[in-house]
């Protein structure tokens, strides 16, 4: 069934997270035991499918803002018989508001806004939790953002340059980057007080 989605995704131009990055995640969730998981970035529920198939004792909450998209994603969750584990929000990442704490929160959303994710959602991370931030890389724009014609985009993979070099000296965390994997994983791991 996920590699039908997989295809319909791809054909229909929705972004989802590539092979080489996905079988990254999951490597983290198994080495880290994550069994609560917040994902910001639903899309049709791709990754929060992957996920929550690991193990049944995954939970994995999930933020999707647009009605399509989050329709798509209920419809294949239930479809996976994974309604019990994964929890769709239709919700603009930044109105949601939780008590709960995650082992892992996967950030596949708007790339101009990680930095505010990463301060908004801090509090919801696990004294030893995993933040693992998709699209670092950005096709390979990062190492080179002043040959981009489009001031918008000069302007978005500026942003994702900013939010590596801010968190490269965030001591808050260890830090681990992986340019060739997929589109580039970030992934931040906090530090114990």
């Amino acid at each position: 069934m996920s590699e039908t989605l997989k295809e319909k995704a791809l054909k229909e131009g929705v972004p989802i997270i590539k092979d080489e990055g996905l079988a990254f995640l999951l490597n983290i969730i198994r080495e880290h035991d994550c069994i609560e998981i917040l994902e910001l970035g639903t899309a049709v529920g791709y990754s929060a499918i992957q996920m929550a198939s690991l193990d049944r004792r995954i939970h994995v909450d999930t933020l999707e803002k647009n009605e399509e998209l989050y329709q798509e994603a209920v419809e294949n969750i239930a479809q996976n018989g994974l309604s019990a584990q994964i929890t769709p929000y239709h919700t603009a990442i930044e109105e949601f508001k939780t008590d709960k704490r995650y082992d892992l929160i996967f950030v596949d959303a708007a790339k101009a806004q990680y930095g505010k994710y990463l301060e908004m959602f801090l509090d919801n991370l696990k004294s030893d939790g995993v933040m693992v931030f998709d699209n670092t890389v950005f096709h390979g724009l990062i190492y080179d953002p002043e040959s981009i014609t489009s001031r918008n985009l000069r302007n978005l993979v500026k942003k994702i340059i900013k939010f590596r070099e801010k968190v490269h000296n965030d001591e808050r965390f260890d830090i681990m980057m992986f340019d060739n994997i997929g589109d580039g994983i970030l992934v931040l791991t906090r530090r114990k007080k």
